[in-house]
């Protein structure tokens, strides 16, 4: 990511009520989306991180982490948790996940599924 100046925020939704948590990820989102000073539409921002974040509540265990590092032009969300290391089926979500970002994939980091996409201004 070359980005100049580069800011992280991480978010770790609640151990109880993680249907209840997806509504504070959207919260988190959209405050870094500020914080990072990124220029781009911050509501897509917050509909990818939704439907990350569902996806993670749904198919995984514990407590789905919501990492986002960027800046004015470029923001990279990750979606880490405990889920069996594969992606679902090519849903309503992941196509618009697709479409709202520049590029989006799955990685297995340290035992655990980090879903990510990279996001433009």
């Amino acid at each position: 990511m070359a980005t100049s100046s580069l800011t992280e925020a991480v978010f770790s939704l609640p151990e109880v009520d993680r249907r209840g948590g997806v509504a504070l990820a959207r919260d988190f989102a959209r405050r870094a989306a500020s914080v990072c000073g990124y220029l781009g539409c911050h509501e897509d921002v917050v509909v990818v991180v939704s439907e990350l974040a569902t996806d993670a509540v749904r198919h995984g265990s514990g407590r789905p982490l919501v990492r986002i590092l960027g800046g004015r032009d470029r923001l990279l969300v990750e979606i880490v948790d405990t889920a069996w290391p594969r992606l679902r089926d090519f849903g309503w979500g992941q196509q618009l996940v697709a479409r709202l970002s520049e590029s989006w994939g799955m990685t297995v980091r340290a035992g655990q599924n980090v879903v990510w996409c990279e996001m433009t201004a």
